[in-house]
Parts: C-alpha cells; structure tokens; sequence
C-alpha cells in the first residue's frame, strides 16, 4: 500500500493523490491548478501516471481544483468510474460544462487578441471541450451521502460529510493487502462552523493515515458574529458612493452563503431597494441544485425554510444567464452588487466586471475567499497596479477589501479542534492543499500538541502504508 501526491502539495490548488493498494489504483480528486500563468501552463502537461491504468477516482467535491482535471483523464485513456456523492454528482453536471465553456471561451479571446496583433494563432486550443466534459458524466457513479461503495476486493470508501459545500465529503478508505487492514482519511475540504447554510463537518474515528487540507493553516478568520455587518458596511458605503461591488465567489457554495446573509440584510430593511445581481450560468444552476437537497442544511436553515423564509430569494436579486444581460450590468450606472465566478478571477464573467470597474474609485472589490499565489484576485488583493486583464492594462482605482469569514475552509483553530476530535494522532498525518508556509506552520502545531508525526509532502513525493 503506498500514496504519491500529485497535487495541492505546498499549494492549494489541483488536488490528486494516487492510492495504490492489492494492485488497485485510485486517485483521490483530480483538480484544475490554478493560479497564474505557470499553474495554468501546468494542467497541459502529461499527466504523472497512466490514466488508463487507474481503476476509480474518488472525488471529495464538485469545486473545479478537485474536479476540474476529470475530462482531462478521460480525454488520455480513463475509462473507470468516479465515485462520489450524489449532490456532488449533480453538481458536476453543471461544473465541469461550465469550466469546458470558459476553457473553450479563453481560448477564443485569446485568438482574437493574437489575430489583432496579427500573431499566429495555430497553437491556440481549449484546454477540454464541452465534448469532454459530457464524455466524462457518464463514468459517475453517485453514493448518498454518508454511504459506503467497494472499490475492489482491496478497498471500499465511505463518504463523511464535510461541511464545506454542498455533497461534500471526507474519503474515509479502508484498504487491504497481504492480511493488513489500514484506514486512510482524506478530509477533502472542511467546512467551517459558523456557515449559515451547512453544518458543521463531522469528524471521524481515528484513522491509520491521514491526509488532511492546510488552506487556513496559519490563520484565524474574524468571528462569525462580525460577518453580515462587515458585509453590510461595505455594501452600504459603495452604494452610498454611487458605485458597484463586485465579489468573486464561488458559484458553488460561495455564492449561496453570500445570498443568505445579503437575504437577512434586504428584508430587515438594511439595504432597500438593493440591486444584486448572480451573473454566472453555473453560479444560477448550483443556486437551483441546492434547493433540491433541504436535507443538506444547517439546522437554523431548516427551521427558515418551514416558517416560508426562502433564504436564495429575495426582492432585488437577479440570477443571471444570458450574456446581453451581463453586458447591460457592465452598461448600467445603477448602484449594484455583483457576484461572479472564478472565485480567484481567473476565468469566467467576472473578469469582464473587473475590467469595467477596477479603474472606478467609486467601486469596491471584494473578496471573500482564498486568492492563490500568482492567481488575478491575489495581484488585486495586494493592491497592485495596473492590473492586466485580457491581455490589456488597467489602473487599480477601486476600493479593495477582503472578508475571510465568508470562506468555505476551516480556519487554524477548526482544523486543529477537529484534528482532536479524532480521538488520537494517526501514525502519520499528511498535510495538503496550503500554500508552503500555512502547511508548515500547521504541521509544526499538531506535532508539538498532539506528539504526532507529520509530513508536508512535495510534489511527486511517495509514501508507503505500512
């Protein structure tokens, strides 16, 4: 039995890792790397194993840097199925069409870019296609929530809910070789206590192996009771300055935490007359998909939705999925929220927005969640300027804040309250999707608070399960 990390290792983007048990080979997620040019440039490069040779994937989430890289495998010889949880599975059917079209939609931008500088264009290709995203549909197979599937004679996974989004899962795997029986939990993303819309992830028993996120590994985000305020107050003053608010979020899970404490701030009359806008067609669908899955709410959320309080609807809200309309957002002068994908900024509508408002003194960018090294929303966050979208430059005018409590991750304190909850260091823990320092700084408290053994593995980097 061994493990090799081919993803989110010192990073957090493309989460892969490659478990090899009784000649079984399975890989845990398979994400888009994201973040900058040299991140981008990497999701082209061959793949580190034999697609072909691995017999399932499965899949933590449906957010695209775990997901992302599926029609990719399929595309280079993946034939097997991919295990996961059955809101997760509806979820990919709006996620991965959505990440062929903004691959297919980059690469047309950037063909007419080159053709106006009168450079070759021959070279230019979508990363995947629609085509191959569908293709890959139909190897899912979907397991409730909390339900367990076999893999092989080796090994069988169930899935424990995280917390983190909606269908989203800690991978518990227990695995078989030469008469050993180990347990390897990989927690996939883990959610935070304080979401309004899921609960809490639960923590499982004490496992062998342990491979766990890092994303908040060197940090605390603000207290929960400081969140819809922050929000409102900066809402309110853009608003006041006549501008727009643009938010890059998530269109899965992001986005829908955002609507409910916008929701709360609308119809207590806080912001009258606000004009929000969900301007991504994935964002609008996965907004639809969660209300098919009520089980999967927070306890609070449940009780909204049986007094009549639909907490994704409220009187100035648009969804929206045309492009005209999307464009007629960027023509109006009207005062405004707007939520678009990528959370990070580097690919979809949302780059449109910021090249019409970045320039804006009156306009504020807001993010609410992890911008990667290298990735458009960290050169924003950090205050660069100009800032470079679609290949032109901008200056950075707009106000820019940054609200960590919003984010779908655990914090430091989470992580290591739920790393105790397990009831017992495992006899080695791997630590994944954080940036370098996050990763370390967290490795070094759990080893010195929990006498544990732990491993802030490198890319390519092997380990055998003994």
């Amino acid at each position: 039995m061994q493990i090799t990390f081919h993803g989110a290792a010192r990073e957090v983007t493309g989460s892969c890792h490659l478990v090899e048990c009784g000649g079984t080979r399975i890989l845990l997620d398979c994400g888009l790397i994201q973040g900058g040019r040299e991140r981008h440039e990497r999701n082209r490069e061959p793949f580190p194993f034999d697609p072909a040779t691995i017999d399932a994937v499965v899949l933590s989430h449906a957010h695209i840097d775990h997901s992302g890289r599926l029609p990719l495998l399929r595309k280079h010889g993946f034939r097997g199925p991919v295990i996961t949880t059955t809101p997760t599975a509806r979820l990919l059917e709006i996620m991965l069409a959505d990440s062929a079209r903004i691959q297919e939609e980059d690469a047309r931008w950037k063909i007419k870019r080159l053709k106006k500088a009168k450079e070759d264009t021959s070279w230019v290709t979508p990363l995947y296609t629609e085509e191959d995203a569908l293709a890959v549909l139909g190897q899912i197979v979907p397991v409730e929530l909390g339900g367990t599937e076999t893999l092989s004679e080796y090994a069988e996974v169930t899935f424990v809910p995280a917390g983190h989004i909606l269908g989203a899962a800690i991978i518990d795997l227990t695995l078989q070789e030469d008469g050993k029986t180990r347990r390897l939990v990989f927690s996939g993303d883990l959610g935070v206590q304080g979401s309004r819309l899921l609960p809490r992830p639960r923590i499982p028993a004490r496992p062998d192996y342990l491979i766990m996120e890092s994303t908040y590994g060197d940090r605390e985000r603000a207290d929960e009771g400081d969140r819809t305020e922050t929000l409102f107050g900066i809402v309110h003053d853009t608003v006041a300055r006549k501008g727009k608010v643009i938010i890059p979020a998530f269109a899965v899970g992001r986005t829908q935490e955002l609507l409910t404490r916008l929701n709360d701030l609308v119809e207590a009359g806080r912001l009258p007359g606000l004009r929000v806008y969900v301007d991504s067609p994935m964002a609008v669908a996965a907004t639809k998909a969660f209300a098919l899955h009520p089980e999967a709410y927070s306890q609070p959320v449940q009780e909204l939705l049986a007094s009549g309080d639909a907490p994704l609807q409220f009187s100035g809200l648009s969804l929206v999925t045309r492009v005209q309309d999307s464009m007629a957002i960027n023509a109006s002068q009207e005062p405004s929220v707007i939520i678009s994908a990528s959370g990070m900024c580097t690919a979809g509508r949302v780059k449109h927005h910021l090249k019409h408002t970045v320039g804006d003194a009156r306009n504020t960018i807001l993010f609410v969640g992890y911008q990667a090294a290298g990735s458009l929303g960290q050169l924003i966050q950090a205050g660069t300027s100009p800032i470079r979208i679609f290949g032109e430059w901008y200056p950075l005018n707009a106000r820019v804040e940054t609200i960590d409590g919003f984010s779908a991750h655990a914090d430091r304190t989470e992580l290591l309250d739920w790393f105790a909850g397990l009831g017992g260091a495992p006899d080695h823990t791997f630590l994944v999707h954080g940036e370098e320092q996050a990763a370390l700084a967290l490795a070094e408290t759990i080893t010195e608070r929990f006498a544990a053994t732990v491993t802030v593995p490198r890319l390519g980097e092997r380990h055998a399960l003994v």
